[in-house]
């Protein structure tokens, strides 16, 4: 089937001011300070992340707790290729990415046929399984990991995540705008009444799926070129799929921008805090404020927005 490109004015102001931002952002990876540069990267890192989740629980309402899985295999796959075979890092980050989508399509075959809390516990279950199968395996490392010589660059770590999330910013609107994101936001709404009216639901979970495995995994492994290594209980970490989960909330699940915002609002408090005398407390700040959100504005501050500022709801998406 041929795909049709967007006319400009079917776009919509979202997306064009996510496009400027991003625009400001590559003119800025060039110019400013490699400390300034530093931020810049985690904090896009992040959003891929929180982008990446959006796909399967932003979209559909398939809560995943263990979309760290696929982050932690595209990094052990970026790892282990620039590792054993020097493969560019560029490359490499390729690699992750296809990892990432390879794995989603295994594991989605299985775990989509669940729903609810058995479809988060057996998302969670992927990376205990995943955790235990790194550190078996002498190649990968074990409980030591990977550690990689491959330099300090700043600025290539940066253009290349920010490509990662122009894409996904791209692939976003795309959807929502089309026919894919009908059929998708019928399956969040009810399943059974979207299969009922001739929608495949199997089918549109499992593309959803494979998008958020292949941004995760291309996020992951951007994640260890810039640490210059892959350990598992970092790779593994649940605190990334919580804080992945607590960005989409905030900012708004299934929406064009609300990774982006709740990238900034969950993760910029975050790093403060990490380089203060309070390093302890920032998860327990971000439970405090995902809970407050949860129980107010459920649809996030894009969805509040949209319904307490009518005058915003025809552009904010």
């Amino acid at each position: 089937m041929k795909l049709s490109v967007l006319p400009w004015r079917r776009i919509g102001p979202t997306p064009l001011i996510l496009a400027v931002l991003l625009a400001l952002l590559a003119l800025a990876g060039a110019v400013v300070p490699v400390f300034v540069l530093s931020f810049l990267i985690s904090l896009l890192i992040y959003t891929a992340l929180a982008y990446s989740i959006n796909f399967i629980t932003g979209l559909t309402g398939y809560v995943s707790f263990g979309h760290v899985v696929f982050m932690g295999t595209g990094g052990y796959a970026m790892g282990f290729l620039v590792d054993q075979y020097h493969v560019p890092p560029l490359a490499g980050v390729a690699l992750g990415a296809l990892t990432g989508l390879a794995l989603a399509l295994g594991v989605g075959l299985v775990t989509l046929r669940f729903r609810g809390v058995y479809f988060a516990i057996a998302s969670l279950v992927t990376v205990l399984a995943g955790l235990d199968l790194v550190l078996a395996t002498p190649a990968l490392g074990g409980g030591q990991g990977i550690y990689l010589n491959i330099g300090f660059a700043p600025q290539s770590w940066f253009y290349t995540i920010w490509a990662i999330v122009a894409a996904e910013v791209a692939v976003t609107t795309w959807i929502t705008r089309g026919r894919l994101g009908v059929g998708i936001r019928a399956i969040k709404g009810d399943e059974d009444a979207a299969k009922a009216v001739g929608i495949n639901a199997p089918r549109l979970k499992l593309y959803a799926f494979l998008l958020s495995g292949l941004f995760a995994g291309a996020a992951g492994a951007v994640f260890t070129w810039t640490t210059s290594g892959i350990f598992p209980y970092t790779a593994f970490g649940l605190d990334f799929s919580l804080l992945m989960l607590a960005m989409i909330v905030v900012g708004g699940m299934g929406t064009v921008l609300g990774p982006v915002l709740g990238g900034v609002i969950v993760y910029v408090p975050s790093y403060l805090l990490l380089a203060s005398t309070f390093s302890g407390l920032q998860f327990i700040l971000i439970g405090f404020f995902v809970i407050v959100i949860a129980l107010f504005i459920p649809e996030g501050i894009v969805g509040a927005l949209r319904k307490y500022v009518p005058e915003w709801g025809g552009w904010l998406e």
